[in-house]
């Protein structure tokens, strides 16, 4: 509209000159003078009708460049800058506008170097983090979140928690901590996996526009909640292990005051004197795994021949293996490397396993102790295999927990306390060996202790 109004003006003032012209003409002294002027006068009004033309055009150019810039700013290009003459009008606003586009440059950049050390560190933490926009959508998440609440892959962004994360109590927390504030607290599992256990702590978090918004902070308490269950475990069988004992000696004790010439006395005494010995097993056995626990046990580093520690458990076992009725093959060959270890502690480890498989084999079965190599890692292994009930697989990643018994009623008639194979694991950690174990129910169970051998550690 502006241009066509300069079009509409430009041959006006051509005309008003060009009027100007006549009216001055007259005046002159002379025609010559008068043409003079006249010609004067018309080209004056040309040169100015040129010069508006270049203006026009200098400043439709201008406006476009600005425009163009402008645009690839939009589009996200903030390197584009305008370059104008300085005869330029229109060069200040240029200049401004490349010193606002320098500005935003700096603060992009920064704002991403930001992003990039905010994503990194979501990232690497183990911690699950949520961010929920107002309305309960998400705005942000890292990949231990997905990992935690098992969220297959694929962009969340934008859905609703509940759509990604389907627990009512979750949701019920979050739309609370939205509402009222602070933070709320819940423990999540999985439909199908409760031994995971999931803590959410949920927080308000201001939203510039919206209200609030929540943030989500997970970890994983499986652990915690696995060890709390044990101490709980513990301190009630414990109490149990102890309780037994302890009725049957007070019961005898008191039939005895009040009978003091019962003819079962003697029996009743042996009673007292086994339940005593038991007690006395389990406080012993108690005391070393607090040892191990607290590295207070003694322990020597030496060569260790094991076949001579399968010799000793052999002869110390036997009337025990006999009187079960049950078979001990020794098959480890007498040449085998040497092992680094504490021989006392070592021969604990067999007898707690060998005794172990009688407990729990019946009459007429086989006990095997064996030998194999790992040849790649230098450790030689020790295997006692039996033909006894076997442990069902449910029971296996339990089995060397203090107290845990797959058949309670056999092991404690057998006078076991049940630390047997949790001080064979603590021994083995001690060595820095390992225990595989292997059963089938109903065909038998094998444990294998791997232990490195005495020359590759001292030549380590």
């Amino acid at each position: 509209m502006k241009k066509c109004k300069r079009c509409f003006l430009l041959p006006l003032g051509i005309l008003g000159l060009a009027t100007l012209a006549g009216i001055v003409m007259p005046t002159a002294h002379g025609p010559v003078e008068a043409l003079i002027l006249y010609i004067a006068a018309w080209l004056w009004a040309l040169r100015f009708a040129d010069w508006l033309r270049q203006r026009d055009r200098l400043l439709d150019e201008t406006v476009v460049q600005l425009t163009e810039t402008v645009d690839r700013w939009a589009s996200g290009d903030l390197q584009a800058r305008v370059y104008l003459d300085q005869a330029d009008p229109l060069d200040s606003l240029a200049h401004g506008m490349n010193r606002v586009a320098e500005v935003l440059a700096e603060r992009t950049e920064d704002l991403q170097q930001d992003k990039e050390r905010l994503e990194a560190i979501l990232s690497s933490m183990a911690n699950g983090i949520i961010i929920l926009g107002h309305g309960l959508t998400i705005t942000l998440i890292n990949q231990a979140a997905y990992e935690l609440f098992g969220i297959p892959p694929g962009n969340v962004i934008g859905r609703h928690l509940l759509e990604v994360v389907r627990d009512m109590a979750l949701d019920d927390a979050v739309a609370k901590v939205t509402q009222e504030g602070g933070t709320e607290t819940v423990l999540w599992s999985p439909p199908d996996n409760d031994s995971l256990v999931v803590e959410v702590t949920a927080g308000a978090l201001n939203q510039p526009i919206g209200g609030l918004g929540a943030v989500l902070v997970a970890r994983n308490v499986s652990a915690q909640k696995q060890v709390e269950r044990m101490r709980q475990d513990f301190v009630a069988n414990v109490s149990h292990e102890l309780q037994t004992p302890l009725t049957v000696i007070r019961g005898f004790t008191e039939t005895l005051l009040d009978n003091p010439d019962d003819p079962s006395a003697r029996r009743f005494l042996e009673l007292i004197h086994e339940e005593a010995g038991r007690m006395s097993r389990l406080v012993d056995d108690l005391l070393t795994l607090s040892r191990m626990e607290h590295h207070s046990m003694p322990m020597t580093r030496q060569p260790v021949d094991i076949p001579v520690l399968v010799e000793s458990m052999a002869v110390k076992l036997a009337p025990r293996i006999e009187a079960a009725e049950l078979t001990l093959d020794n098959r480890v060959p007498q040449h085998m490397p040497l092992v680094s270890g504490d021989p006392d502690l070592l021969a604990e480890v067999l007898m707690n396993l060998v005794a172990n498989a009688v407990q729990y084999t019946p009459a007429g079965g086989l006990i095997t102790v064996s030998m194999a190599l790992d040849v790649g890692s230098h450790m030689v292994g020790i295997s006692v295999k039996d033909t006894g009930i076997g442990i069902p697989a449910q029971d296996l990643p339990r089995i060397f927990e203090r107290f845990y018994r797959v058949d309670r009623a056999r092991s404690r008639a057998s006078g076991g306390t049940g630390l047997g194979l949790a001080i064979v694991k603590h021994i083995m950690e001690l060595h820095g060996g390992r225990i595989e174990v292997k059963s089938t129910v109903g065909a038998g169970t094998e444990f294998i202790v791997w232990l490195m051998e005495y020359e590759s550690e001292q030549g380590g």
